[in-house]
């Protein structure tokens, strides 16, 4: 808990992809490398993120995939953010 509560104070209360303002009730702590394969609890393995974005890093459905793509309608910078944390997490980049 303590690793969240400082992850929220380091990313200003933003998700770490769309950089909107997280609300208490959207906000996913997500393993950049899981555990399953390897990672830890650790501050730098964690970064928090939006419910949406969460989905959209674990998704391998296209039909959930693009539904998402178009509800966030990312730019290149938080696309390019995106596939960093999909890569980690052992799906393909978009």
């Amino acid at each position: 808990m303590e690793n969240r509560i400082s992850l929220y104070a380091a990313q200003y209360g933003k998700c770490a992809v769309t950089e909107k303002l997280l609300m208490p009730y959207d906000i996913r702590c997500h393993h950049k490398i899981p555990l399953k394969y390897g990672g830890t609890d650790d501050y730098d393995n964690l970064v928090l993120v939006t419910e949406t974005v969460h989905i959209l890093i674990h998704s391998t459905s296209k039909p959930t995939i693009d539904g998402y793509m178009k509800l966030l309608n990312l730019n290149k910078k938080q696309l390019a953010k995106l596939n960093k944390l999909r890569k980690l997490a052992g799906t393909e980049m978009l």
